[in-house]
């Protein structure tokens, strides 16, 4: 039973030993097999779900430490290769000084009619802080032009001014004197009622005018269209004018002007006041010597008060005004007045043509300081009165061609108050004097302006003036001539010659008379209608010459009205003949 139960142990040992030798013996076979074996069948196969753990975010309430990051630049040399090259030598722009200024100069000179004449300057030098000057001048005639009695006259001048330029202002004053001697010798001597001992008489109709004249101006320094600042200017004038046979007169004139930029446009404001105190005697007539008898003295006051407040708009080529002029004349009585003050211009071409018009209105101030230079010959009793431009309606066309040539012709309407016109006087004189006469007139003017430059070479320029009158009472605007035509030329030759010319000529004007004679003054052949004596056309022409002998030194001639032309400017006023004046001037 055991060797039994032994035999079959070793049986199934056989066995197990049999079987592992045969699955490692299949193992080593199925290595080198190349056959193939393919299965086919159908299977279940499950996945089972997976769980993940859930992580939430969670807040950390720190504050975070950035590091500073520190950068390191790790140098690097660059090899470089030089090729030389010939440089050509610098040329230096050198700017050329300043000319040199003297601060003396001084003109002296003699002429026909034994005409001495001497001129004198003397001012500061270049500064950037301040400026100022003297001028002292005198001018006489000692010779009387032919057939009209004693018509010497003298001329004096001195003044100076002072200029100071501060950091945002200047300040400017000016003081002058002024001195004019001369003689009504305006007489038609072919007369026989005049007296003879009036002819050559030193003492018969003289006029002696002393004016001292005063100016100043304080004005911010120029802030362009800075509309954070605002920009001013104050003026102040006066002047005392004193004549023979009691006439005295003060006239003060204060003004301001203020303005400010804002955006685009310029928001200013002017104001004014006219202040003028005239003492004239009221009645002036001659007695049976010859005698002027001078009645009593009255002083007329007057005041122009004028505000101004007007915007500047521009655009891209245009510039417009608008603004309204609020003025009164204080007379006997006050006289306000509204005018408009509009003003609009258009570029075109980059300035080439500029189109323009515009519509204003003033109070004129009349002074006898302004009319005795205008007409020198007024009798001092003459009623004194302002003149009001009602309508001052205007266009034309300006522009420039080029950099040398500039153009502006203009044609204007005017409506005038009290336009102030020139007629004989026959209760003080012998009609060698002139009243003055007020007239309403409707003015129409047509002006061309033509202007040529080259550099400081050549400088050639004319302008005319055409003038038509409609008034309202006179059959005349007596003494007013009905065109104007100027034309002036400089020429600088090399800095050493200089030639100047001027042609003056002045249109026909009517004379009223009273009465007309058989001989006419000098014979000139004057043509008389409806009670006045048509003057003829004034051609005045000069030419002057000066060569510099230096830049200290030079020497000159005038030939003053060198086509001997003696016309006449006021009826029964000839002028000088040629004259011809030489000298030299010296600059220190």
């Amino acid at each position: 039973m055991i060797i039994l139960m032994k035999n079959r142990k070793m049986k199934n040992s056989s066995i197990v030993i049999l079987n592992i030798f045969l699955f490692l013996n299949s193992i080593v076979f199925s290595q080198s097999n190349s056959d193939t074996y393919l299965g086919i069948g159908s299977g279940s196969r499950k996945i089972a779900k997976s769980e993940k753990e859930a992580i939430l975010p969670k807040p950390v309430d720190s504050t975070l430490k950035m590091e500073e990051v520190k950068y390191y630049l790790e140098p690097k040399k660059h090899e470089l290769v030089f090729d030389l090259e010939n440089i050509s030598p610098a040329r230096l722009k050198i700017v050329e000084p300043l000319d040199k200024l003297y601060s003396g100069y001084v003109k002296g000179g003699a002429g026909s009619y034994l005409t001495p004449y001497l001129e004198m300057n003397y001012g500061s030098q270049r500064s950037k802080h301040e400026s100022w000057g003297f001028r002292g001048l005198t001018k006489s005639s000692l010779a009387s032009v032919k057939e009209m009695g004693n018509t010497k006259f003298s001329e004096a001048e001195l003044g100076g001014y002072f200029q100071k330029f501060f950091y945002k202002n200047d300040l400017w004053f000016q003081l002058d004197y002024k001195r004019d001697k001369y003689r009504f010798y305006g007489i038609d001597y072919l007369d026989s009622l005049i007296n003879p001992e009036l002819i050559n008489n030193d003492t018969a109709f003289p006029q002696t005018y002393h004016l001292v004249d005063l100016h100043a101006k304080f004005n911010s320094r120029n802030t362009g269209r800075d509309t954070s600042k605002v920009h001013y200017k104050t003026w102040m004038d006066y002047h005392f004018l004193y004549g023979k046979n009691n006439l005295t007169e003060n006239h003060f004139l204060i003004g301001g002007h203020s303005g400010k930029f804002i955006k685009r446009e310029e928001f200013l404001a002017n104001f004014e006041l006219d202040i003028n105190s005239l003492s004239q005697p009221k009645t002036l007539s001659l007695d049976s010597l010859d005698q002027l008898q001078i009645g009593d003295i009255e002083n007329n006051v007057s005041a122009i008060v004028r505000f101004n407040p007007h915007i500047y708009s521009r655009g891209k080529n245009w510039k417009a005004k608008f603004g309204l002029s609020l003025q009164a004349n204080i007379e006997y009585n006050t006289t306000p007045y509204f005018f408009p003050d509009v003003n609009f211009s258009y570029s075109l071409f980059n300035n080439v043509f500029i189109p323009y018009a515009g519509l204003t209105g003033n109070v004129q101030r009349n002074t006898w300081n302004s009319i005795r230079i205008d007409n020198p010959f007024v009798s001092e009793n003459s009623i004194l009165n302002n003149t009001v431009n009602k309508m001052n309606l205007f266009g034309g066309i300006r522009g420039s061609l080029s950099s040398s040539f500039t153009f502006n012709f203009k044609t204007s309407y005017e409506r005038l108050k009290s336009f102030c016109l020139y007629v004989h006087d026959t209760s003080s004189s012998y009609g060698n004097k002139f009243e003055l006469l007020y007239d309403d007139v409707n003015r129409t003017t047509l002006m061309g302006e033509i202007t040529y430059q080259n550099a400081e070479k050549l400088k050639v320029t004319s302008k005319a003036e055409y003038f038509i009158y409609d008034l309202t009472n006179q059959e005349f605007a007596w003494q007013k001539p009905n065109f104007i035509f100027t034309i002036s030329t400089f020429l600088d030759l090399s800095d050493k010659i200089i030639v100047k010319g001027d042609v003056f000529t002045i249109g026909s004007r009517v004379a009223k008379v009273y009465s007309s004679s058989e001989g006419d003054l000098l014979d000139y052949n004057y043509q008389f209608e409806y009670g006045g004596k048509r003057l003829p056309m004034c051609l005045d022409m000069n030419l002057g010459l000066e060569y510099r002998y230096n830049e200290r030194i030079s020497a000159f001639i005038n030939f003053n009205n060198f086509t001997a032309s003696k016309y006449q400017i006021w009826n029964n006023y000839p002028v000088q003949s040629i004259n011809i004046l030489g000298g030299a001037t010296f600059s220190f």
